[in-house]
């Protein structure tokens, strides 16, 4: 008999958004290879590529900008086209601030902030789940 197994990859934006509460900033102005290496190993670990974890990424923006009641019309948007992987780290660096203004907006910690956006996403089935690469 043979029993068939499924993989059910983990939760990009779970992995994306919580990863990026915890992680500190460098404070070196330099690139940032904890934020590199953060979000290749999410990609890796939901079997994602490239330009879906960017799509993705850019709707954990509106969510996050809805959960914190930021208005939108004064968030900037991040700029992306030119190099699928340096656009990723961008976005990926952009969310990170992103998620420091929202706490700071609801007047929350970021954690919190994170769990409630996820929260409302679930709920309304807001955040995309990026294309699992077929192997």
């Amino acid at each position: 008999m043979s029993s068939i197994s499924t993989y059910e990859a983990p939760d990009f934006a779970s992995l994306v958004l919580r990863g990026l509460a915890r992680m500190e900033t460098s404070g070196t102005g330099g690139g940032d290879l904890c934020l590199e290496l953060g979000l290749s190993f999410w990609i890796r670990r939901c079997g994602a590529n490239l330009d879906s974890a960017r799509s993705a990424m850019m709707a954990m923006r509106e969510a996050l900008v809805k959960a914190s009641g930021i208005d939108m019309t004064t968030e900037p948007i991040p700029f992306h086209g030119s190099d699928p992987r340096l656009d990723a780290v961008n976005i990926a660096a952009y969310l990170r601030g992103l998620i420091t203004r929202a706490a700071a907006n609801s007047k929350t910690h970021p954690i919190s902030i994170v769990e409630q956006t996820l929260g409302l996403a679930a709920e309304q089935g807001r955040l995309v789940r990026p294309e699992v690469a077929l192997a």
